[in-house]
Parts: structure tokens; sequence; C-alpha cells
């Protein structure tokens, strides 16, 4: 049986002077197809990184409650791979593990669950969280007044995977326009972790004047999530490639750079903590 979350990079140490230091974790959610295949097309993080797939691929259905529900699903399974012995984390002098979450599109937003449901978990401390071409879905344009189909992916000779990734990512939609953000209120306030981003630069190719769904905050560094919180992202960074081609083999090498740089960012203002 698959291990949810897999394992994509194994341990790596970077070199300050003399001394090894281990890098926090990271948990990268998978996208609105299921699957986590484009994270293990990246380049070398140097850091673990882990996989987190969505365990109905096969099956199919929606989940109950929706992204929330999704959500605190994969808490429960990061919290217990960061339990494991062998789990590379390092311990805080509070007993917790730190590590990273994000995700790309669906996976980005399922992160914010994720991050809200840790938020206060005895065990682990969310960090940082990389949304990785995550358009913010509130107050979004009514459904029809621009196109959010899937009909860009041509089923005609498509394999069993392609198939049930369509099919994942039309639940994905429903799920995603059924979801507002969750908010970190009261004391929860101080234990919300950071946030940084990456936007695609370019429209998708669909022709005529339609913009896609996906492209509406395409013009806005922020993708829309100003707001949400216009505070939200410790940085932003814009990657090659358009929503669906930004993990295609000639942008390997600039998306891997881009994440590895959020990634070191967040852990490093989290000494600040």
């Amino acid at each position: 049986m698959e291990k949810n979350p897999e394992l994509i990079q194994d341990v790596d140490f970077s070199w300050d002077g003399t001394t090894p230091l281990p890098r926090v974790p990271l948990f990268l959610i998978h996208d609105g197809g299921g699957t986590t295949f484009a994270y293990h097309c990246l380049d070398p993080l140097r850091r673990p990184t882990y996989g987190v797939f969505n365990p109905r691929f096969h099956s199919g259905g929606r989940f109950e409650g929706g992204m929330r529900g999704m959500g605190r699903l994969y808490a429960v399974m990061i919290r217990q791979k960061c339990a494991e012995h062998d789990f590379p984390g390092k311990r805080n002098s509070d007993g917790r593990v730190d590590i990273l979450i994000g995700g790309w599109s669906m996976g980005g937003l399922l992160s914010f669950e994720v991050a809200k449901a840790l938020t206060g978990d005895r065990n682990v401390r969310v960090i940082g969280v990389l949304m990785m071409e995550s358009p913010c879905p509130v107050n979004m344009p009514a459904p029809g007044s621009h196109l959010e189909s899937l009909d860009h992916i041509d089923l005609g000779n498509a394999n069993k995977n392609l198939i049930l990734s369509v099919r994942a990512m039309r639940e994905a939609i429903q799920a995603i326009r059924e979801w507002d953000p969750p908010v970190w209120a009261g004391k929860q306030a101080k234990e919300r972790p950071r946030f940084s981003l990456l936007r695609a630069v370019e429209f998708l190719p669909i022709g005529g004047k339609r913009v896609h769904m996906i492209d509406v905050h395409r013009h806005d560094q922020t993708l829309g999530w100003d707001g949400y919180d216009p505070e939200l992202f410790t940085e932003t960074l814009d990657v090659k490639g358009n929503h669906f081609e930004m993990f295609s083999f000639q942008h390997i090498p600039g998306i891997s750079k881009a994440i590895k740089r959020c990634c070191d960012t967040l852990e490093k203002l989290s000494q600040s903590y």
C-alpha cells in the first residue's frame, strides 16, 4: 500500500561553516488533479520533502466537510508522519516539530486549512505556508461570466490516470466554489504562520476575448488575496509559464529555485518567533 504522505526528496543537509544544519521538512499537498506527480519532477530542494495525494483519487467522491474536511484529514496524516521515530524534523524545546506546508493550485488552498487545523497543536508547528498559483476564491465572478471548464484538456486518447485526474479536478472546482478561507481570530491570530506566494506570469492560451476563471487575478501580484489580508504574504515571486504549465519540463529549474528560496526565507523568519 502506498504511504501517504509519501517521501519525495530524502534528508539533505546544508552547511554553515563546519556545522551541518538539518532543514525544516516540507509537505506539499496535491493539486486539483489529486496527485503529487509534479512535485516529483522538482530539482533538489535540499530539505526533506513529502507529498500528500488525494486518498480518494481512484475511488472518487467528495469529502465530508468539503475543503475544511480535507484539511482536517490531511492535518491528522501529517501529524502522524511527524510522530514517526525516523521523521527527520527536529523537536523544539516545547516538544513540537517545525514543518513547512504548501501546494500548487488547490494544494495551496488546502494548506490554509491544514495550517488552521494544526494551530496550537502540541506536537507540530507550521512555521510557513507556500501557495503556488492559488488564486483567492472569495468574490470571484459568477460562474458563466468567465471560462472555467476543463475543455482545454484533450481526453480523446487519455489514459486512466488522466481521466481520474479530470474527475478529481471537477470535484475540486465544486469544493473550492463552496469554500471560504479560515480566519485566525483572538489569541490564534498570533499563531498564524507566515505565507509566501508563487504566481505564474502567463495567461492560459484559450483564444478569443474571454478569460479563464483561473486568470481573473493574473495582473494582481497577490492573485486577489489582498481582499482577505493585504499583509498576508511575506514574499511573492513570479514564475514562468501559465497555471497549468508552470511545472512543465522547461520550467522546472525556475520553479524549483523559487520554491527553495521561499522555503528558506520562511524558515529563516521563523527563527524570530
